[in-house]
């Protein structure tokens, strides 16, 4: 009878274990339909989406342009004082009378170089040629060649 009640124990425990497993798996189609729902109504959505989108991109064309350096504001500042002030020039730079910003209309002068320049003048006295301008660092004859027009004593 021991033996008996240990087979029917074990047959009962191997049926639990059955019904078990069977719950688990329903249990996970069911978690499984329940995600494929959700994310069919997620899909719905974002293709509804995508077609507003598509029609009110379909009636305004866009066009972004190629960004351009003198657009911005502190550069087109700067470069059309420079062109301005090159365009007026119907006299020369006096080297020996230019302030700093008179200088940095110049091509290739900026502040510091400017400054420079006047350093350079009120250390050794008054140019006596153009070409005393090669005397400071970081101005060389290219600088000269291409200002040459616009330069003066």
């Amino acid at each position: 009878m021991a033996m008996l009640h240990k087979m029917i124990t074990l047959r009962q425990l191997s049926l639990y274990w059955i019904q078990i497993s069977i719950l688990c798996l329903f249990s996970s189609i069911l978690h499984a339909q329940q995600f494929d729902q959700s994310y069919q109504s997620w899909k719905t959505q974002q293709q509804a989406h995508d077609q507003r989108l598509k029609a009110s991109s379909s009636t305004a064309d866009y066009y972004l342009g190629k960004p351009s350096l003198e657009n911005t504001s502190a550069t087109s500042k700067k470069s059309s004082s420079k062109n301005n002030f090159s365009k007026n020039l119907g006299n020369k730079i006096n080297l020996n009378t230019a302030s700093t910003q008179e200088l940095q209309q110049l091509n290739g002068i900026g502040e510091k170089k400017a400054q420079a320049i006047v350093d350079y003048r009120n250390q050794n006295g008054q140019f006596r040629s153009v070409n005393d301008l090669l005397n400071i660092k970081g101005i060389g004859s290219k600088f000269i060649e291409k200002n040459k027009s616009n330069l003066g004593l």
